[in-house]
């Protein structure tokens, strides 16, 4: 059985621990769906600086809500240097955006966000990507 990998974008991460039916709804989608959730140093250090939550409390957090074990990922130099020439084809896709971008790309990792520019770049370098009120599609 194969296990799909999904990635969190911190405005979805935020959105799990502060709106509930944000969290039910995306948790209601996964059932029943061999997934793992995944989430990049870059989204941690983003969350923990926009809403001041250490990394181990948000893994917890969404852990326990989600139901789910989290698997953590750290962008690498190779994910760095892919970031650059994201950002170089998109300017919309901005710093840390294109770094989350250029994991999944490497690792065949579904991306669930929120932003739409990210979206569209997503299917520009063909990263499967999905709004999480349409992750029932995974």
């Amino acid at each position: 059985m194969n296990i799909q990998k999904i990635a969190l974008d911190s405005c979805v991460v935020i959105d799990i621990l502060e709106k509930p039916k944000v969290a039910s709804g995306l948790k209601a989608r996964l059932r029943g769906k061999s997934i793992t959730i995944v989430l990049c140093d870059v989204v941690l250090q983003e969350v923990q600086r926009v809403r001041g939550l250490s990394p181990q409390i948000i893994i917890e957090k969404i852990s326990r809500i989600l139901g789910r074990k989290i698997e953590l990922e750290e962008i690498d130099e190779q994910n760095k240097t892919a970031a650059e020439q994201i950002t170089n084809q998109f300017q919309t896709c901005h710093n840390g955006d294109n770094k989350i971008l250029s994991l999944c790309q490497a690792k065949d990792f579904v991306l669930v966000t929120f932003d739409r520019m990210l979206l569209k770049a997503c299917s520009f370098v063909g990263v499967a990507a999905f709004h999480p009120l349409m992750a029932g599609g995974i």
